[in-house]
């Protein structure tokens, strides 16, 4: 009989290079659905001329195949004597097969108040202008201004906040090469070259980036989602004890965390597989 064909895989077209090092900015399947269909692809990019040395890294999913999820931390973000989340992943979507990566969240409350808000529970009330994720109640994610493109009247399963817009509709936020640290954070020494993530979304909001990274400024993370086709994006959580991206991986009945940096990421790879002090996101398949 003639061979049957196999279907087309899921991927995007090559982002832009920067630097030399060979593959940069090539999309290679990453994870996978119990059909054997790819859902993410990875990829990295040589953004910053003056390090060189400063891979940055990008994991994509497919939004078509994939669900994006919010988990308020047991203590952060929230107010004093505010209400805060429980810091798990609910039961049924922490089983092989369905759960496929996990990802830090957003600054803590003292950090700008930045809205944290996840199904009835609003830690932190979500602040007009400000970049935003929203993960509406049938599911769609929305990354964009609070009170511009994402309407505050409408219903959502999550909202997470954090500082201005990074890149908006296309164009990159001035702000970024202001080095302000008040705005967009730095480490403990005060630079604000540090590890640094952020969330980014496609012109047809199919495909969810997460990117990070050693050693980026704001202008690399800002230049990184303009490269990858990302019109939408914002900065999530920075410095090396927060900047955390893990895949899932089944193994019978128990789920392995992989870091996606294995120098970096390697300290409590599971962190979110148990109870969370910090908020994070996760992605599972979809029904």
């Amino acid at each position: 009989p003639p061979p049957t064909p196999t279907p087309d895989q899921w991927t995007l077209p090559p982002a832009q290079a920067f630097g030399e090092l060979e593959g940069e900015g090539v999309w290679q399947p990453y994870l996978f659905n119990d059909a054997g269909d790819v859902v993410a692809v990875r990829t990295f990019l040589q953004p910053d001329p003056e390090r060189p040395y400063a891979i940055v890294a990008v994991a994509a999913f497919d939004l078509t195949q994939t669900d994006l999820n919010f988990v308020l931390g047991a203590k952060e973000p929230s107010l004093p004597d505010g209400p805060t989340g429980n810091g798990y992943i609910p039961t049924d979507h922490k089983q092989a097969g369905k759960l496929l990566a996990t990802f830090n969240g957003g600054f803590m409350a003292t950090h700008g108040a930045y809205g944290a808000i996840a199904g009835e529970i609003v830690a932190l009330p979500a602040k007009e202008g400000y970049g935003t994720v929203a993960i509406g109640a049938d599911g769609s994610v929305q990354i964009g201004v609070w009170g511009e493109d994402i309407d505050p009247e409408q219903t959502y399963m999550s909202v997470r906040q954090n500082a201005r817009m990074v890149i908006h509709n296309g164009e990159i936020n001035e702000r970024v090469y202001d080095g302000d640290i008040v705005t967009w954070g730095g480490n403990i020494n005060g630079d604000i070259v540090t590890w640094r993530s952020g969330l980014g979304l496609s012109a047809d909001s199919n495909t969810l980036y997460f990117i990070a990274g050693p050693s980026m400024s704001m202008p690399t993370l800002a230049e990184s989602f303009a490269a990858i086709g990302a019109p939408n994006g914002i900065l999530l959580d920075i410095n090396a004890s927060w900047v955390h991206f893990a895949a899932i991986h089944p193994d019978g009945d128990k789920l392995i965390a992989e870091p996606l940096f294995p120098e970096g990421m390697e300290t409590q790879v599971d962190r979110y597989l148990r109870q969370a002090e910090r908020d994070f996101f996760y992605i599972t398949t979809s029904e």
